[in-house]
């Protein structure tokens, strides 16, 4: 019997699950949830409180506030905040403080040149080239997620806006299986490539008519000479578990068949398209568009009003988002959003997905709500009366997250600064150019670092490279801040200054004591003694990890 559920006012109707089993979202009671108009703030904190609630756990504080301001500058930005924005924060006691500080971080251009880097990694696994240079105009020109999925998959060629938005599809087009699994994974949330040889071990409905349906979207698409073809004619095939070979049915992620409408030419049609392809290919231009493309079908799948394929495209979008700023998504793996994987707030999860599709995929706004709300706020240091850390899933105190590659090396280079050259007095627009420009020299220094997985460590290249490198004293210690330190008149007020610009933070007694008796060693060389002290601060876990 098929399921009926309203959202957002929409009647949708969505088929039984194979095994007579609903997935997860089919059992949320969406007239129970809040109301459309609630601060997503808000309806983070009831679920995630609520859970709390339920176990027994005593969350984690709030952070300090210089470990808060360091935590979304780092998140929202990719580096750490100036000395002059810490202070201007702390002078100031209000109970808007934190949210205002958020909004400017928000509507700093660095956000979206963030955001464009992060997307590239979701999308393009980081590839520097002319799809993240598309991602670097077409977020701050307003599009937004449903925009990016629609000209990705239906990679048209342009020299205009849409220049190297193909790449997404041209560096897949000679592997269609890794295109199908690829749009399933990166966009939708779901894995589908394990159903590709045999149905789903777990999944009952994810079957080997389930894979090919969805490698049914991109079965006419072809590389020619580099662009990103397709047919207009042609239908996916394989053979099932008992070696028959069947013919695809149409499908989005084992919905409903679709029409398939074939346009196959005859033979000398045939030929005189094959003769146009190859003109094309030796001058260097894209084919033209399928008038029945089935990418475009795809897509029109994703994005139609209430849709299963909305649905999925804004799960999935609000789960990697959730992943990047607590450290873990709601639903993991990240690409297992399937019906049989429930998330750790199921009516979180899909009041947080509607509430992305009411207001036209703005991540903005989403993210806004997702670092205003407590659970963000956490301590990341738990003492608790039971000294055993609650398992993640709870975001009963908060992740300590290593910093990504352009993270770090944003960090060091801001922290490297000279103090005075960051400070409150200097004209706005004069500061924010600086600043673009010490995280584009930072960005460069990414290639140092690898990017963090499950597990990470830092590596031996890296502690290597940090110890040895001429470079990275040249960039980092022989300028800006350790010159600054050197003309101050105390060790005491060196420390504490090098604290505020590497830690976002003022040192503690105990610190201080240590680093002056370190100094007071080596006051026959006392540059040397600067430069070691600044080293070890830009490379000691609380600089290399966002907690």
């Amino acid at each position: 019997m098929a399921m009926v559920v309203v959202v957002s006012g929409v009647l949708l109707l969505f088929p039984p699950t194979g095994n007579g089993t609903e997935a997860w979202w089919h059992g949320i009671d969406v007239e129970s949830l809040p109301p459309a108009d609630a601060p997503i703030e808000e309806v983070i904190d009831r679920y995630v409180d609520a859970e709390l609630e339920e176990v027994g756990i005593t969350p984690a504080p709030e952070a300090e506030p210089t470990t808060l301001l360091r935590r979304v500058t780092l998140d929202l930005n990719s580096r750490i905040p100036t000395v002059a924005e810490v202070d201007d924060f702390l002078a100031v006691e209000s109970p808007d403080q934190y949210r205002n500080f958020v909004e400017d971080r928000l509507f700093d251009p660095a956000f979206e040149r963030y955001l464009a880097h992060e997307l590239n990694w979701l999308l393009m696994d980081g590839e520097a080239g002319e799809f993240k240079s598309y991602l670097e105009r077409a977020i701050p020109a307003g599009k937004d997620w449903t925009d990016i999925f629609r000209e990705s998959v239906t990679g048209i060629a342009d020299e205009g806006e849409l220049a190297g938005v193909d790449r997404f599809l041209r560096n897949r087009s000679r592997d269609l299986d890794k295109m199908t699994n690829d749009v399933s994974v990166r966009f939708f949330g779901v894995n589908v490539s394990c159903a590709q040889c045999h149905d789903h071990p777990y999944v009952e409905d994810w079957t080997m008519e389930t894979y090919y349906g969805m490698k049914s979207f991109f079965g006419r698409t072809f590389d020619n000479g580099g662009f990103v073809g397709e047919r207009t004619y042609g239908r996916v095939s394989y053979k099932n578990a008992e070696n028959e070979e069947v013919e695809a049915k149409l499908s989005f992620l084992g919905g409903p068949e679709l029409e398939l409408v074939d346009d196959e030419p005859g033979d000398e049609e045939k030929k005189a398209q094959k003769q146009q392809l190859d003109e094309l290919r030796k001058e260097k231009k894209a084919p033209p568009r399928a008038s029945n493309s089935l990418r475009e079908r795809l897509v029109a799948e994703g994005l139609a009003p209430g849709s299963e394929g909305e649905a999925y495209l804004a799960r999935a979008l609000v789960n990697r988002l959730w992943n990047q700023y607590f450290g873990r998504g709601l639903v993991m793996p990240l690409d297992q959003m399937h019906g049989a994987n429930p998330p750790s707030h199921p009516e979180l999860l899909v009041w947080l997905a509607r509430d992305l599709v009411d207001h036209d995929f703005d991540v903005k706004r989403l993210v806004r709500g997702m670092v205003l709300s407590q659970a963000y706020k956490r301590s990341s240091r738990w003492e608790g009366e039971d000294s055993i850390r609650p398992h993640p899933r709870y975001f009963a105190v908060a992740s300590v997250r290593p910093l990504n590659p352009r993270q770090y090396g944003v960090a060091l280079k801001v922290s490297s600064l000279d103090p005075a050259s960051t400070a409150a007095e200097r004209p706005v627009e004069e500061l924010a150019k600086q600043l673009e420009s010490v995280e584009r020299s930072g960005a460069g220094l990414a290639s140092w670092f690898e990017r963090p997985q499950e597990g990470f460590h830092i590596s031996v290249d890296e502690a290597l490279l940090m110890t040895n490198s001429r470079e990275v004293q040249d960039q980092l210690l022989r300028s800006g801040l350790v010159s600054h330190l050197d003309k101050l008149e105390s060790d005491e007020e060196r420390i504490r200054v090098a604290y505020r610009n590497t830690l976002s933070r003022e040192p503690d007694d105990e610190e201080v004591q240590l680093l002056r008796a370190y100094l007071a060693e080596r006051e026959d060389r006392p540059a040397e003694g600067l430069r070691q002290m600044v080293w070890a601060l830009l490379t000691c876990s609380e600089a290399r990890f966002n907690f």
